[in-house]
């Protein structure tokens, strides 16, 4: 790098082209990223911003944030895969630009150019910026939030006030807990508890305290959920005891795996910047070079985090998102004393050439091995439908299908929800079983059960029903209808209308096609017969 390629502008300009790049070639991926953008599709068709919903249903696993943002996105961009990931982009760059600004402050300009240099190119760091989930948005904010700080902290010690710096840390802490609970308030301060502990810097555990930002925090992130717990009573036990209290300390939620797992992540995640970063960290230790406070920061950041996400038996890539940025800022420190010697500059280029390759290979291998969106399925569908067509899905959700269809009004989801076990465990059904239940009515619309399948077939309205294969055998009604199209292991089928199958029409009399379309329940009118306002 040479001394004018340290302009801020050049460095952002080149950082966002780079993270646009590739965030238009896939579909959404299910499940997160469908759930995820369906949710905030949903706060367009309903034109409801304030509360969550999955299909018409309430849904409190996370708070709003992400939903707003890319909801946003979606209104002034339209429905495209890259402007529903356009949260995690901002977050990427926030946390870049933020970074920047620290390392320029703690040490020089240099320094900052390359923490951002190592960070943009560091494959977990670019694959969550192109990937529609808060794990990426919520570890940015995390991120800003130790740094910010930490430089309170470090202008204390100088004598200096912290000034704007220490309410802008509440705020982005607030914004966390708004994106993702209580880890964008609790890792933070654990974090910089720790790191003040091991400097000694007692005073500054207290001095630390502001009461602007106080007040901040709560003007932002209090009014939401004070305003879910009086229009859902029992919201605020759901969100976070059930959803994060259980989540951390049970073991019946998925994706259970071993200890070493986080390790294993980022060892991988930021190859090959992880095997020069393993070479720097046991260089510097030889040479005494590990007692500036800013290492020992990055050090407590990440056993901090890492030891807080490898307790749970759940364990999730994102999770450990908010660990990322210290490790660029290790890299740019301790890049920054070699810069000047020709082997590391050469070594460094390596990473970076190397890391960029591995996380345009990832893009390109999981657009190539998609097996999940149901893209193709979704717009031969929306082809044939008609205003005034229903949509179902059976024994099984298709996250993103409703998103692809452009779908007005929710769609009916048919499984054995009589059945206690059918909603027990870590799945879908869980999901929108426990949504449905905060709202009565909407469950009684949109959760239907194998019973009413014959009332479907029957109808004289259209039903365009999404069934995986290996439900045929139980639903023999529906397979014995038209398939219209078929997918990756799901079919769509084409059930009611004026004309139905034989099997149908042995089924369902003349008379029985009209009691059917004038009995026939409706969704609701939240967003019925109309698009989107996008």
């Amino acid at each position: 790098m040479q001394q004018q390629q340290y302009r801020p502008a050049r460095i952002f300009f080149w950082l966002a082209l780079w993270l646009l790049a590739t965030i238009w070639v896939r579909p959404l991926l299910p499940p997160d990223e469908g759930r995820y953008v369906g949710i905030a599709y949903d706060m367009l068709r309903l034109h409801d911003w304030s509360t969550p919903r999955l299909d018409g249903l309430p849904f409190f696993h996370k708070p709003p944030l992400f939903y707003w943002i890319t909801a946003a996105s979606l209104k002034l961009f339209g429905y495209h895969a890259w402007a529903a990931r356009m949260a995690s982009v901002l977050g990427a760059f926030a946390v870049a630009a933020v970074l920047f600004w620290f390392m320029d402050r703690w040490l020089n300009r240099r320094a900052a150019a390359l923490a951002v240099f190592v960070l943009a190119t560091m494959p977990l760091f670019f694959g969550a910026a192109q990937y529609a989930s808060m794990d990426a948005l919520v570890g940015a904010l995390i991120a800003v939030t130790i740094m910010l700080l930490a430089t309170a902290s470090e202008r204390m010690q100088r004598g200096q006030p912290a000034g704007i710096v220490l309410p802008l840390a509440y705020v982005a802490s607030a914004l966390g807990v708004l994106t993702k609970g209580l880890i964008g308030l609790a890792l933070p301060g654990l974090v910089m508890l720790l790191w003040l502990m091991l400097e000694r810097r007692w005073s500054h555990l207290y001095r630390l305290v502001s009461l602007p930002g106080i007040v901040l925090f709560v003007l932002i992130a209090v009014p939401w959920f004070a305003l879910m717990e009086v229009k859902f009573p029992g919201f605020l036990y759901y969100t976070f005891i059930y959803q994060q209290f259980d989540r951390y300390v049970t073991t019946g939620f998925n994706n259970p795996q071993p200890v070493y797992f986080y390790p294993a992540i980022l060892f991988l995640g930021l190859l090959p910047w992880s095997l020069l970063l393993t070479y720097l960290t046991v260089r510097a230790k030889r040479q005494g070079l590990t007692g500036h406070p800013l290492t020992r920061l990055a050090w407590v950041w990440i056993g901090a985090i890492l030891l807080f996400f490898s307790i749970p038996n759940s364990k999730l890539i994102g999770y450990i998102l908010p660990v990322v940025p210290a490790f660029a800022l290790l890299a740019g420190h301790w890049l920054e004393r070699h810069w000047e010697i020709a082997k590391w500059r050469r070594a460094a280029w390596a990473c970076a050439w190397g890391g960029a390759a591995l996380g345009i290979a990832a893009v390109i291998v999981t657009t190539v091995e998609d097996r999940k969106s149901l893209v193709d399925l979704s717009d031969t569908v929306r082809a044939q439908m008609k205003p005034g067509d229903e949509v179902m899905f059976i024994e099984s959700y298709y996250y993103s299908v409703p998103f692809y269809l452009h779908r007005a009004q929710p769609i009916r989801v048919m499984g054995q929800w009589n059945n206690p076990q059918y909603s027990a465990g870590d799945s879908w059904t869980t999901e929108l079983y426990t949504s449905a239940s905060f709202d009565p009515v909407a469950k009684r619309e949109i959760l239907v059960t194998p019973d009413r399948i014959k009332h479907y077939v029957c109808s004289s309205i259209v039903t365009w029903a999404f069934m995986p294969d290996w439900a045929k055998s139980q639903y023999p009604l529906v397979a014995a209808s038209p398939e219209v199209a078929h997918q990756y292991g799901v079919g769509v089928y084409r059930l009611g209308g004026q004309k139905g199958p034989k099997a149908a029409q042995e089924v369902c009399g003349d008379g029985d096609r009209a009691q059917h379309q004038d009995q026939r329940p409706g969704i609701g009118q939240r967003g019925v017969g109309q698009e989107p306002g996008v």
